[in-house]
């Protein structure tokens, strides 16, 4: 699958080519999933549980948040490629407001030298979460080759410290 999405998008990739690519027969795609779409659905599993942990574990910490999950999907091919360009919709959306979550939490303290209405909230949430989830892009089209931390410090430079 994580080479697949490297040519076409998640929708465009068919059961067929997934079974040839990975030298499997469909029966035995078959006896372990019902369609692309289940086994999809057990990655993302995966990432969301592991991302709720990340966040949980780390508070309003999001330096260590944000290098927790680069180093998580340095390690993830199969959840790298889903979060690409190519990747799906669903784990897309759920990064996103996951991020901006957390700058929630950080930006009207941390960041701002007065207090901002919730309007500014939102939209400095929203922009910061787009921001970051677009370098996450990035760093996987160009093929993780910064390290975990060199990304976060990247990162952290880029949009603002917390």
């Amino acid at each position: 699958m994580s080479d697949l999405l490297k040519e076409k998008t998640f929708d465009q990739i068919t059961t067929t080519e997934l079974v040839k690519r990975a030298g499997i027969s469909r029966s035995s795609f078959y006896t372990h999933y019902q369609d692309k779409y289940e086994m999809i659905d057990q990655y993302q599993s995966v990432f969301f549980t592991k991302v709720e942990t990340i966040f949980d574990q780390n508070g309003t910490d999001v330096r260590n948040a944000i290098f927790e999950i680069f180093d998580f999907l340095y390690q993830e091919s199969v959840l790298s490629a889903l979060l690409s360009e190519n990747g799906t919709r669903e784990i897309h959306i759920y990064l996103r407001q996951k991020l901006k979550t957390l700058l929630t939490t950080v930006i009207p303290p941390h960041l701002s030298p007065k207090k901002m209405d919730q309007v500014r909230i939102d939209y400095q949430t929203t922009y910061s979460a787009h921001a970051i989830f677009g370098m996450v892009q990035l760093w996987i089209k160009r093929g993780k080759k910064e390290s975990p931390k060199e990304i976060t410090d990247t990162l952290i430079a880029i949009v603002g410290h917390f």
